[in-house]
């Protein structure tokens, strides 16, 4: 149950924070009103008693917070280049839906009274604002040794709005644990990008058609 309440948290903040290519770094106040406002609509979220409404609030903070453009370059790296066109256009389609199958298919109903957000600390650098909050786990999750989350964040400016850079539980990073799973599909498909789009398309009609059972 802990290992679950963590990957739907990790999963859930990833996404609903962007992760972006960032310009400028933001000051702690920037930060604190950014990650104050997007952790509360995100336990909010959470909080929904009607699944399918919980979906769709979840789809809106997806599709308004996080840049899929970066995210889906960055999770590729050099082999992003090797797509054309219309395997980019695909791939991009894909890669939304991919996203979205993988928070839906973590466990969501579950009560957010007594899940509380609090930043705890927020450090400016040249580049970053680097920030540490804890969420409080609600009551049915908790145990002897698990009753808070400690998250990191790394914050930038882009454009007059507050991006994430990166998000960690732990040494845990939501980009990173996702390129390193796309990387070992493309050497599993021994680089050949045809073969990987095959595969991901198969890979989320799976996960689309698990979620509908």
């Amino acid at each position: 149950m802990k290992k679950s309440f963590l990957a739907t948290i990790l999963l859930c903040l990833g996404l609903c924070f962007s992760a972006v290519k960032c310009e400028s770094a933001v000051s702690e106040s920037q930060a604190r009103a950014f990650l104050n406002d997007t952790g509360q609509k995100l336990i909010e979220t959470l909080g929904l008693s009607d699944m399918q409404e919980k979906y769709d609030a979840l789809d809106d903070l997806f599709e308004t917070k996080v840049d899929l453009d970066y995210a889906s370059k960055f999770v590729l790296g050099q082999y992003y280049r090797r797509l054309n066109k219309t395997q980019k256009k695909h791939y991009r389609a894909l890669f939304e839906r991919y996203l979205k199958s993988l928070y839906k298919s973590y466990p969501l109903s579950f009560e957010t009274e007594g899940m509380g957000f609090e930043i705890k600390s927020v450090q400016i650098d040249d580049k970053y604002a680097n920030a540490l909050a804890v969420v409080d786990v609600p009551p049915q999750f908790q145990r002897e040794n698990f009753q808070t989350v400690l998250l990191e964040f790394k914050l930038k400016e882009k454009n007059g709005k507050v991006f994430l850079v990166d998000f960690k539980i732990g040494e845990t990073s939501m980009l990173i644990t996702l390129r390193n799973r796309f990387l070992q599909m493309i050497k599993n498909d021994e680089e050949e990008m045809n073969w990987f789009l095959e595969d991901f398309e198969d890979l989320v009609l799976s996960n689309e058609r698990n979620l509908q059972q």
